[in-house]
């Protein structure tokens, strides 16, 4: 029986990755293992055509990657970014080394055959302008910070992602539609219409999915748009015994009895999340979560489970968002306020976004509470931790 490995053969990759033609003694110090270690390793990539060995002398050996050395950039991405990861399981398939790097900070020796970098939020846009100024001619940039309307390749975007690229997530990801029905007259805050078009299946999630995982996220901006495609997928996630999150929230506006129920008999390992963007849908609002009551909701499954996100585009819409929040306390569901990044964001507007995030405080108190009672929250945690 082969002994176990106590490195992965991808950490040394990932060095060469980064900067090629590295000593062996260069190497072991970056993957902090014996010199001996180091050789071990990478005679094996070796003998797998992954590298190349020149002898410089009697005492020194230079490494180098076979493949092409992709770099992939992910400025601002808060969960593993899909597009990165496409282009890398293409990438190698094909036979190249990738290496991540999250942020914008990029100090390589060496210039990579290929970068590719991925903007989430358009207020870190100029994130990077050393990055392009560096790597001109060899870099291709795309996300929703960055230009709405650029697609992966269909060679790309037909591929499962490589779900190596982020080893400290433990979920599938992907999209099972794209689009929505709804337009930029009725969401002129979205820029779904714009990115993504009218609404349209696009890939069941066994195409995407990982099966050494328990949970799966789903990307999609209105999957309740087409509801038995929704009843279709969600029955294959109740049959894998998957538990699910919709990142983008569910139509409230397309729940029917049949949706209800389905969503009380799937497991949930996050919120389900609706969305009361506009205080005219304050009819539909309550009639809808009175629909959950009666298929089954109660109202603790309704505090555990239940949020909806509150669109506020300005400070203008700061009394609004205060309602719609109360409002929804009192039916027994949370809020969480999004707000416009690209309008100044006020005092009054962060405290509302704190206090509807921070549940105990939500919960406990009114908005009108909230400073003193984070203050005395604080004055608290200080008092427990000195006496401690």
């Amino acid at each position: 029986m082969p002994a176990k490995r106590k490195y992965e053969l991808s950490k040394f990759l990932e060095v060469l990755a980064v900067k090629s033609s590295l000593s062996t003694g260069t190497i072991a110090r970056k993957v902090k293992c014996h010199i001996s270690t180091a050789l071990r390793y990478l005679r094996e990539l070796k003998k797998a055509k992954q590298v190349t060995e020149q002898r410089i002398s009697n005492t020194i050996n230079l490494w180098k990657l076979t493949g092409k050395r992709i770099l992939l950039v992910d400025v601002d991405s808060k969960i593993p970014n899909l597009a990165l990861m496409k282009i890398s399981a293409w990438h190698k398939e094909h036979g190249d080394n990738v290496v991540l790097l999250r942020g914008s900070t990029v100090d390589l020796c060496d210039k990579p055959d290929k970068v590719y970098a991925s903007i989430i939020y358009k207020k870190n846009k100029h994130a990077l302008n050393y990055i392009i100024a560096q790597y001109s001619g060899i870099i291709d940039i795309g996300g929703s910070g960055y230009d709405l309307h650029k697609t992966l390749p269909v060679e790309m975007e037909d591929l499962k992602p490589d779900y190596t690229l982020y080893p400290e997530f433990d979920y599938s990801i992907g999209f099972s539609s794209r689009g929505c029905i709804r337009s930029t007259k009725t969401c002129p805050f979205c820029i779904v219409p714009i990115k993504e078009g009218k609404f349209r299946r696009v890939a069941h999630p066994e195409e995407w999915y990982n099966p050494e995982y328990d949970k799966i996220v789903f990307l999609d901006n209105n999957i309740l748009a087409d509801k038995e495609y929704f009843m279709e997928i969600t029955a294959w996630c109740i049959e894998k015994k998957l538990k699910v999150w919709f990142t983008q929230g569910l139509d409230i506006r397309k729940l029917d009895e049949e949706i209800a129920l389905r969503l009380l008999e799937m497991k949930h390992y996050k919120m389900i999340s609706f969305a009361w963007d506009h205080i005219e849908d304050e009819a539909i609002i309550r009639e809808k979560i009175e629909l959950l009551k009666q298929t089954g909701f109660t109202k603790n499954k309704l505090r555990a489970k239940v949020q909806f996100y509150v669109y506020v585009d300005s400070d203008d819409d700061y009394e609004s968002g205060v309602y719609r929040c109360r409002e929804l306390k009192k039916l027994n569901c949370n809020s969480y306020l999004m707000f416009n990044i690209d309008n100044k964001c006020t005092q009054r507007i962060k405290d509302l976004q704190r206090w509807s995030i921070l549940k105990l405080f939500y919960w406990l108190n009114d908005i009108t509470d909230f400073k003193d009672n984070i203050q005395a929250s604080k004055i608290s945690k200080k008092l427990l931790q000195s006496n401690a």
